[in-house]
Parts: structure tokens; sequence; C-alpha cells
């Protein structure tokens, strides 16, 4: 097993570093701006360096891609929405049509969201309904933490090892594989991204960790014989979620205040979509280095993911309490940013990211 897990992570250092002398010779790179911190265009390839290293070592020890052949379709859906938003900027509505099919795919591959627990089962309508809310939700979370350096790549990282022991536990080896290759093949890029980065993931990795992220979530809580709850890997991805039901309320908040009446909030709605400063990653920023923003964040990751761990076969009732703590955590530390700052981007266009 070591000699594979070592495989993909030399393989993805070299596959990074590769992208790194690529990406802006192609055009992909990431230029600064007023809401970016770094000083000179980045490339931006490093997602699709760590995503091809762990998919071609899974491809030698276990059949993943065999017995989740939707679910690979998406992946590389999702992936190549990524790098045409890496190059082309799609607007929000392009990239919800590539992520509705890619969620709609782990539903037909009969693993959607069927329960949200306490043995609730919901109609098959519902149950896709709330499948694609919730693959594509965990999606773009994913793309909203991907602004600071690390911090993505942290949270991902952390992820997967949580969920490797979860799929341990549960049994799933092949799983459990495949999720501690993911683990090292992103922590091959991290080498790279860590603060001050030299390379990006860029929306062809976040969107497809958020992807990856959301297809386990389901893997291990919606088989018919799962021993864990739906709300533990709410838990394990508590930032990204949190952070963006957070971000999400304040921008509704903004544009009701601008419009005055529901009817004018709700005729407004696509201004969710524009891009700020209001993140978790930015508020920490005001008072942190970008190396402290990465430990702070992960030691969050950590505490978010053990507590997760140690709730697997206690009460249901008490993951959900915990979930709720979770969010009030998350929504405290946004309070805590009070500086004046304009919330949409200067130019008043839709940003390269949600």
């Amino acid at each position: 097993m070591w000699i594979y897990l070592m495989m993909s992570f030399v393989l993805s250092v070299v596959l990074t570093y590769s992208s790194m002398l690529l990406g802006c010779r192609l055009g992909i790179c990431d230029k600064p701006s007023r809401r970016k911190i770094h000083t000179g265009p980045k490339p931006r390839l490093g997602g699709l360096a760590f995503i091809m290293s762990a998919y071609f070592v899974s491809l030698f020890i276990t059949d993943i891609f065999h017995l989740y052949t939707l679910f690979t379709a998406g992946m590389f859906l999702i992936l190549v929405e990524g790098l045409l938003d890496d190059v082309f900027d799609l607007h929000f509505s392009q990239k919800m049509i590539f992520e509705f099919f890619a969620a709609a795919f782990i539903f037909l591959s009969g693993l959607g969201i069927h329960t949200i627990g306490f043995g609730i089962e919901l109609h098959p309508a519902f149950s896709f309904i709330l499948t694609i809310v919730g693959v594509m939700g965990v999606i773009n979370a994913m793309n909203m933490i991907d602004g600071a350096d690390g911090v993505a790549g942290t949270v991902a990282f952390i992820s997967f090892l949580t969920f490797a022991y979860l799929f341990k536990w549960s049994g799933n080896w092949t799983l459990y594989m495949v999720s501690l290759l993911f683990a090292v093949s992103v922590l091959g890029f991290l080498i790279f991204n860590f603060p001050p980065a030299r390379t990006f993931m860029g929306d062809n990795g976040s969107l497809t960790l958020g992807y990856i992220l959301a297809a386990f979530s389901i893997f291990l809580t919606q088989n018919s014989d799962s021993k864990i709850w739906p709300i533990i890997p709410v838990l394990i991805l508590s930032i990204p979620i949190f952070d963006t039901l957070w971000v999400m309320y304040r921008r509704f908040r903004y544009i009701y205040g601008s419009y005055r009446t529901l009817k004018g909030a709700f005729r407004n709605l696509h201004m969710l979509f524009y891009s700020d400063n209001r993140h978790l990653h930015h508020l920490l920023l005001a008072r942190l280095s970008p190396l402290g923003v990465v430990l702070v964040i992960g030691v969050l990751q950590v505490a978010f993911s053990m507590e997760a761990i140690l709730l697997v076969g206690k009460p249901e009732i008490l993951g959900w309490l915990a979930a709720l703590l979770n969010f009030i955590l998350v929504g405290n530390i946004h309070k805590l940013w009070r500086e004046k700052r304009s919330l949409f981007t200067a130019s008043g266009k839709r940003g390269s990211r949600y």
C-alpha cells in the first residue's frame, strides 16, 4: 500500500512542477486584482496535476472507476468545466449546467441522497432535488474557500484523511485507498501552494475537489447498509459549507437592503454570485499572515474532523447539535470582521469565482 501512496505523492509533485512551467505559457494563470493578495501572475493548473495523479495510481490498485462509472464521468465533466473557467472565465449560469449534469450522474448511479437521517426516506423527486442542490453546493463551497494560499488544499487534505478513516471503519477498502491517494496527491500539490504559493490549483482543482468530496459524502452515508449518519460529512465539511451559508446570507442581506422589498431582492438574486471579500479566509487575512490563516483554518478543520469521528456510533441528534454549534462558531468568526469594505468587486462585474 505504501508504495502506491508514495507513487501518487511523487507523481503529484512532478506533475505540479510541470504545470507550473506550462501554466502561464499556455495562458492559464491567475493575474493580480483588487480581491487577490498575490502580486504577480501565478499558474493555476495544480488541480489537474493532483487529480490526475490520484486517478492514474487508483487505476492500478482499485476498481473504483469501474464500479462508479457515472461518478468518474461527472468528475471529468467538472474538471473540464474548471479548465474552461480558468481559461475563459465562464458565467455562473454556464458553470451550473456542467454541475447539474455531474450531480445528476451521481443520482443516476443509484447513490443519491435518499435519507437525511432519523430513518426518514425521501420521495424520489425530493431525493433528486436534494442530491443536485447538495452536490452543487459542496462544489461551489470548495471553490469559494480557495482564495488564500494553501487553504483549500489544507481543508481537502484533512477531509480526505477523515473520509479514509471512516471508509476503513465501514469496511470499504476501495474508497479507503482512493481517499488516501487523493490525500497524498493534494499533499504533493501543497508543497508548491503553501504560503507563499508558487502555483494555484485553479477552478479545475477546487471545483473537482468539491465534487469528489460531495460524492464521497454520499457513498459513505447513503448505502442501504451504511452505519454512518448523513450529518457526519456535514461536520467534516463544516468550513466550506457553513462559510458559504454565512456569505450567502450576508449577500442577500445586502441585496435586500439595497432594494428594500423581497420582490426587488428576488429579482436581483443573480447578485448572490458576484465576488466579494467576506469569506472566512478574507477576514482572517485582515488580522493574520497567510501562514497564520492556513494554521487557523487547519486547526479548525482538524477539530471538525475529530468531532465527526468521535460522533460516529453516537445518537444521531448529537451530530445535528454539533453541526448547529459549528454553524454558530463559523458565524461568530465572520462577525469579527468589522472593516468597511465594498461588498462586490470594484468593477461591479462578476468575479472569476462565486
